[in-house]
């Protein structure tokens, strides 16, 4: 899996609020071990509760967006553009950015 770069709930990962969800697509890991840990937090002490609560308020739901350069290396990959036009591309970000 690979990780995100943005720390967001998940939208389509959720059991309660997308807060296990979100976490496990940022670190690039299954969320039922993000779950587990919880549950475990939960069991020793209870501040996996407050934890989740307070990640629930503070993280933004939603997909991240992805980054312009890495749709156009996945575009690339699926042979939808040539090297060519992904280097323009890269070019014209590099420009920008």
């Amino acid at each position: 899996m690979a990780a995100s770069s943005q720390f967001m709930r998940s939208k389509s990962d959720r059991v309660i609020a997308g807060v296990a969800g979100g976490i496990a697509e940022h670190y690039g890991v299954d969320a039922t071990l993000i779950r587990v840990i919880w549950a475990l937090s939960l069991l020793f002490g209870g501040l996996g509760a407050v934890a989740y609560v307070v990640l629930w308020i503070v993280l933004p739901s939603g997909t991240p967006t992805p980054p312009a350069l890495q749709i156009a290396e996945e575009r690339f990959a699926r042979g939808e553009i040539n090297a060519e036009q992904l280097d323009r591309i890269r070019a014209d970000l590099e420009r920008v950015g």
